[in-house]
């Protein structure tokens, strides 16, 4: 299934970049491309344990290069996550190359409904991972994964807003996966669906309120995988103080102060352990991106 999906994505490629040629040519996109997103907080438990209460980071990273004036990407990739709880999973780095095409690059919107075509991504990458702590309880875990799907990330009225309107976010990623960097000794080979929207309101400059979801689902059952079949839900409130601001990057036009109260719910299995199952979680952090 793998071969047929990656072998999918490469014909659908070709099949964008001949198009692609067929319009005529305008401005030239830079050679190179860098998109970053970073995030340190506060989590009460994670979704992970009721004594988690720790402080964890995420950060993750593209840099490559635009082929021509085709809509296809080719990058170095790394997602990684750091903590002071000393699980492994919590402390790792997992990095490697892809490649990645807009296949409605070209499209106009005409409404908010279709606004987030272009930024609809098709994308395949092979990644390796690696554990800053307690790397030796994943010696048995696989090293490698390879991962194809769509990715999509879009904002709503954030932008030069009209603060009478609402606002939204939305991140949408679905990929099959090899290994998962899982324990199966057959493979992973299945699906993870990753869904946040954010819908909110403006307050004033800068601040905002929203609800806020994060599902996230996968064809596997039991309760070894409850981790891969579990929703969070409820409300935030965020200052973003540069957002209006033209003089600076996006790495700071786009930095957010945070909090987040959230419920918990699982979508199949509950963990075994009962001191992993939790029913509410509060977070409150920074959040900055670039290029995105």
């Amino acid at each position: 299934m793998k071969r047929k999906i990656i072998l999918g994505l490469i014909l659908l490629s070709l099949c964008q970049v001949w198009a692609s040629a067929e319009e005529k040519a305008g401005s030239e996109p830079p050679l190179t491309f860098i998109e970053l997103w970073n995030a340190v907080a506060y989590y009460d438990t994670n979704i992970e344990k009721k004594s988690f209460a720790s402080v964890l980071g995420r950060y993750e990273g593209k840099i490559g290069f635009n082929i021509l004036n085709f809509p296809l990407q080719v990058y170095g990739v790394y997602y990684g996550v750091s903590s002071q709880n000393p699980d492994f999973f919590d402390n790792a780095i997992f990095s490697g190359g892809g490649a990645r095409f807009r296949p409605f690059a070209s499209f106009r919107a005409t409404t908010w409904f279709n606004e987030w075509l272009p930024d609809l991504k098709i994308f395949v990458e092979s990644l390796s991972a690696g554990y800053q702590k307690n790397a030796a309880s994943a010696e048995a875990l696989s090293k490698n994964d390879i991962r194809a799907g769509i990715d999509l990330w879009h904002e709503w009225n954030l932008d030069k807003p009209n603060e009478k309107y609402a606002w939204a976010e939305m991140w949408l990623n679905c990929s099959y996966r090899d290994t998962n960097f899982g324990w199966d000794p057959d493979g992973f080979k299945n699906y993870v669906l990753m869904f946040q929207p954010k819908f909110g309101r403006h307050l004033g400059p800068g601040l905002e309120a929203y609800l806020r979801a994060d599902l996230t689902l996968t064809g596997k059952e039991g309760p070894d995988y409850y981790f891969l079949n579990v929703a969070d839900y409820g409300f935030g409130l965020r200052l973003e103080p540069w957002r209006s601001s033209s003089d600076l990057n996006d790495l700071l036009r786009k930095l957010k102060i945070y909090i987040e109260v959230l419920g918990v719910s699982y979508l199949k299995e509950k963990p075994v352990d009962a001191t992993k199952q939790v029913s509410a979680d509060v977070r409150f952090g920074i959040d900055c991106s670039y290029g995105r």
